[in-house]
């Protein structure tokens, strides 16, 4: 079964590079980046910046890779912003598989958050790459090797690649894992945090003199003091990832159940490590009041760790996996099957009619399918051959959502619309005026149109553009300023309605 489970990673490494065969960059965070990325290349690559501030919101590692791959493949192109998430993911895949085996590997690679985010602009999996690798050598180290500052430098790469919440998971996992064996190995402590904070301040300390007060006052006041307490962007409960933990966890949520039993009851001592590190990971951003489910993908590799434990043993404890495994098949199940019969009235919405077309009906039937035939596998089988059955179930119903869906998606969520109506009006892109608008990015769009600006109301009211965009709900904003224009064109985005206007 272990050649199986490496030829199911391979298959599945090569599902995450169907979506940027034709997707485009997605409003928010991606298009987002995209201009963030062209301004790097206007001058701005040392301390990255978004409509001429500096950028605070992620450290700059992730934004210096993609920018150095628009050298060569263009910054309308996808490759540039997908390339460091889809070689993150291979990395990732590759270090499960010597940490834990290709089982690890294979859980790992099969969650959902992992799967998708591999496929998008953002840092996550990088992010998550490098703790685990941290993780692994934190391991290491308690045996008895000489990896801690090893295993510090990691986390502080990680901090380049998306925040604080690196160094913090580091020392959790080291505090917890050492009250669980009620010692501390030793090590060249002082060394070790010297690194972990060393290799962010070769870029932060700069970056301060360069930004200057205002800049240190909202990376430290705002994106990290802020975020632990303040919640300014997300507000949720302490109980916000237990709740959420079914889909966070997709499709390995009961599976992970049974794995945590199992490992103190077997007294595994690796799998044991692994809850440690579940718990360094779930319980500093359990603490902090800004909360997300994508940062959960830090998570997952502890859990394709834990799992991989669990699967490659069979005693007594093995026929609670192939029950977690259809639980959770039955569920799929439920989904498909509702999916063949809701009908459009069934759901809220003006997209509700895309339930009635065939290639968003036959995913639903590729779901219940595949479903169906891991549920024969897992009666018949082994609980190895069950896991691997349960992992294929939603990479095959998303590899055809990566196929056949992704067209459709780019017409709902990224700024194709947008550019068209632009290019509609014929108007020079210095002339555009911007209010409250996704940042513009197409494969392929025309050079010109990175030029039309981001507004403000008083900017409007100053330059009075030829035209305007703006979102529908924002329009009263700037009600004084519209009073001289004509609205010639309205498009829909994510959901929300936007009107051109013309002078």
């Amino acid at each position: 079964m272990r050649r199986a489970a490496q030829v199911a990673v391979a298959i599945v490494i090569l599902t995450v590079f169907l979506s940027p065969l034709h997707r485009e960059l997605y409003v928010g965070d991606e298009t987002k980046y995209s201009q963030v990325v062209r301004e790097m290349r206007a001058g701005s690559f040392f301390l990255p910046t978004l409509h001429g501030t500096p950028f605070t919101h992620k450290p700059p590692l992730h934004f210096w890779a993609i920018d150095l791959l628009t050298r060569l493949f263009g910054v309308y192109s996808i490759w540039p912003f997908v390339l460091p998430s889809l070689a993150a993911f291979v990395a990732l895949l590759w270090m499960m598989a010597r940490i834990g085996g290709p089982w690890a590997a294979f859980i790992c690679g099969t969650s959902l958050l992992i799967w998708a985010s591999a496929q998008t602009a953002r840092m996550d999996v990088a992010f998550a790459g490098l703790l685990a690798l941290s993780a692994w050598l934190i391991q290491r180290w308690f045996n008895g090797e000489k990896t801690l500052v090893a295993a510090a430098a990691a986390a502080g790469v990680a901090f380049l690649v998306k925040g604080p919440m690196a160094p913090v998971i580091f020392i959790a996992l080291i505090a917890i894992e050492g009250i669980r064996r009620r010692r501390l190995p030793p090590g060249n402590y002082a060394l070790a945090i010297g690194v972990l904070l060393f290799i962010p301040l070769l870029w932060l300390v700069p970056a301060v003199l360069i930004g200057g007060e205002a800049f240190w006052r909202e990376i430290f006041y705002k994106q990290t003091v802020g975020r632990a307490v303040g919640a300014w962007v997300h507000k949720s409960p302490p109980w916000f990832y237990l709740v959420r933990a079914p889909l966070t966890l997709m499709p390995w949520f009961f599976l992970t159940i049974a794995a945590i039993v199992a490992a103190f009851k077997r007294r595994d001592e690796e799998a044991e490590f692994a809850v440690s590190w579940l718990l360094a990971v779930l319980i500093p951003y359990t603490l902090l009041s800004s909360k997300l489910d994508v940062y959960m993908i830090t998570l997952l590799p502890a859990v394709g760790y834990l799992i991989a434990r669990f699967v490659t043993t069979e005693d007594h404890l093995t026929i609670w996996g192939r029950r977690a495994n259809l639980t959770m098949l039955t569920l799929f199940i439920l989904v498909g099957v509702a999916g063949l019969f809701v009908q459009p009235h069934h759901i809220k919405g003006e997209d509700a009619e895309l339930v009635t077309r065939l290639d968003v009906r036959l995913l639903f039937w590729i779901l219940l399918t595949a479903a169906l035939a891991a549920v024969v596998t897992t009666l018949r089988g082994r609980l190895t051959t069950s896991t691997l059955a349960t992992g294929f179930v939603l990479v095959a119903a998303l590899s055809w959502v990566s196929v056949a869906l992704v067209p459709m998606a780019n017409e709902l969520a990224s700024t194709r619309p947008l550019v068209r109506a632009l290019e509609r009006q014929n108007v020079p892109p210095e002339r555009i005026g911007l209010f409250v608008v996704p940042h513009l990015w197409v494969r392929g769009m025309p050079d010109a149109l990175a030029d039309a600006r981001h507004m403000s109301p008083d900017e409007l009211r100053a330059e009075q553009p030829e035209l305007i965009v703006t979102r529908r709900r924002d329009a009263s904003k700037i009600e004084d300023v519209l009073q001289g224009y004509r609205r010639v064109d309205e498009l829909q985005m994510i959901g929300k309605w936007f009107d051109v206007h013309r002078r």
